[in-house]
């Protein structure tokens, strides 16, 4: 089924859509997209059709990608919404098809689990052959049953001289069919947009090509400097992949270097270039565990309560909380023990296995052991000596000598460290 060509029909659309390639234009094609369509999708042109997750920042190609596959497959293709679009809207869509239809499904992020559990007999049966798209990490949004009936691409943000090529590409078809609106230009106009805006808006973009030919476009219809440069101040580009998680990464550093200035500026910048902030909540429960721990374990506390109270009240107050929950995390004590704690039992519980040593714990926490167990209250200071560890790894941990779990001298995790050292000294 061949999509209805809307960069004949409709005037009106932008220049990014205008110049959207199509089965008669791939040669417009850029970045990862022409490497996925030229690689990964001949397979599917070649009948060997697949499940497909297209996953990547804003402006890299997934839709084209999916279109082209309609235009090219001689099947029904239907362009459906996570956002809009439910079980029952898919359901109906393909109900008609005499054949398994192409199912677009672009942020299909946006379809809660139970949704997506909806779905598993469309793909297990291939009443229709999916193709969602999602600006998130499909390991997080989507659930394991979804993902192990999909093939998940990853398409990439465009680089600057390819986001620099379909500038250029899209200044000559302004040239050729807009040709009104440069007129009154002052001389060389051409050159200097080429000269003097293309690697400015290239810049800007973050590898969004979308973005660029519409700020194009936008520049295009100015009639001064002063214009121009208003069009450019305003312009907001949202995160993509790369900036989007390079500013998170500068704030949660900035958090564990004990700089609440610094990771707070990071935190409000972010918000201000439309970042979500439950996602920033999000890492901050995670830092609040992962390097706070048992320092302060009202860290977590909070870090939980300024996720709740930012999806209570909304934006723009949602900041203040968020404000308070990244200055007391960079302000408090830390401790990553627990963190670091975690591979060192996996290490444990590795090295006996491939040394064939059994794991299974002491009879005495057993079902069956239960009679033997030796209950801790009902000994002073609710503790009773006990290896509580298998055999084998009690011997793994006599030989590194040291405990997977050690407390630092901070907060309240040096009260930690002092009772178990109590505790555990006649061990």
């Amino acid at each position: 089924m061949i999509i209805e060509d809307k960069i004949e029909k409709n005037e009106s659309l932008l220049l990014a859509e205008k110049l959207r390639p199509t089965k008669n234009s791939i040669h417009l094609l850029v970045g990862s997209a022409k490497k996925i369509w030229e690689r990964d999708l001949a397979q599917w042109r070649l009948n060997r059709k697949f499940h497909l997750i297209l996953w990547g920042p804003p402006g890299s190609g997934k839709t084209t990608l999916a279109r082209l596959l309609g235009e090219t497959c001689d099947i029904p293709f239907i362009m459906l919404s996570g956002v809009r679009d439910g079980v029952k809207e898919i359901r109906a869509a393909i109900q008609n098809c005499n054949t398994p239809p192409i199912l677009f499904i672009d942020e299909i992020h946006r379809l809660s689990r139970t949704q997506q559990d909806a779905l598993l007999p469309i793909l297990e049966y291939s009443e229709a052959w999916l193709i969602g798209a999602t600006t998130e990490s499909p390991t997080t949004e989507l659930s394991a049953p979804f993902l192990s009936r999909v093939r998940c691409i990853y398409n990439g943000p465009l680089q600057e001289e390819d986001i620099l090529l379909a500038l250029e590409q899209g200044l000559n078809y302004l040239t050729i069919n807009k040709s009104n609106i440069f007129q009154n230009k002052k001389t060389n106009y051409i050159e200097y947009l080429k000269k003097d805006c293309f690697e400015k808006i290239a810049k800007m973009s973050g590898g969004d090509l979308r973005f660029s030919l519409n700020l194009l476009e936008n520049i295009c219809h100015c009639n001064s400097v002063e214009e121009e440069t208003e069009v450019f101040a305003n312009t907001l580009k949202s995160f993509t992949s790369k900036n989007h998680y390079d500013y998170i990464s500068a704030m949660i550093k900035s958090m564990r270097g004990s700089d609440p200035d610094a990771a707070l500026f990071y935190a409000i910048t972010s918000l201000d270039k439309g970042e979500d902030p439950l996602f920033i909540a999000r890492r901050c429960i995670i830092f609040a565990s992962e390097d706070v721990g048992n320092a302060d374990p009202q860290a977590l506390t909070l870090a939980l309560s300024a996720y709740k109270a930012i999806e209570a009240v909304g934006m723009p107050e949602g900041r203040i909380p968020l404000a308070q929950c990244v200055t007391y995390l960079a302000s408090t004590f830390k401790s990553n023990r627990s963190y670091k704690a975690i591979e060192n039992v996996r290490n444990w519980r590795q090295t006996a296995e491939e040394n064939g040593m059994s794991i299974q714990p002491p009879v005495e926490l057993t079902l069956k052991g239960k009679s033997k167990y030796k209950y801790p209250h009902d000994f002073e200071n609710s503790f009773v000596s006990f290896n509580y560890l298998p055999d084998s790894i009690v011997d793994l941990k006599r030989t590194e000598k040291k405990p997977a779990y050690l407390p630092t001298d901070n907060g309240v995790e040096s009260r930690l460290k002092s009772r178990l050292s109590d505790l555990w000294k006649k061990k």
